[in-house]
């Protein structure tokens, strides 16, 4: 008998144990994120996202040379996402981010900032 409850609370034990880390598996995995880096050798400024649909901006300030930024994506709606920044010349630049959020996606987005070989300045 003493046998029984043993091998019942070691039983009771892995299975409370396998679910809270099959939970904090879920938590993990529940947002979406916006990661932002600038892989130029030049600082950039005035780095903020524009949510299109809320109108929620996001400022985000400076990014140094070889900084990354991340962001959790509002994926309460659907909506889409800018990204702007200055360089350091002054001038603006305006780039999509995400084109399209769907109401509770998840995952994760790398935007690459950086200049190419002409000296002019680029995102992937």
């Amino acid at each position: 008998m003493k046998i029984i409850r043993k091998g019942f609370k070691g039983l009771i034990c892995i299975v409370i144990i396998a679910s809270f880390v099959v939970g904090c598996g879920l938590q993990v995995n529940k947002n979406a994120i916006l990661v932002i880096e600038n892989q130029s050798d030049e600082q950039i400024h005035n780095v903020r996202l524009k949510y299109t649909s809320s109108k929620e901006v996001v400022e985000i300030g400076v990014l140094k040379p070889k900084e990354k930024y991340e962001h959790i994506i509002n994926n309460k709606q659907e909506d889409s996402i800018t990204l702007y920044f200055t360089d350091p010349s002054g001038v603006e630049h305006k780039e999509i981010a995400i084109g399209y959020i769907i109401k509770g996606m998840k995952g994760k987005t790398v935007l690459i900032i950086y200049k190419d070989n002409k000296g002019d300045w680029e995102l992937k």
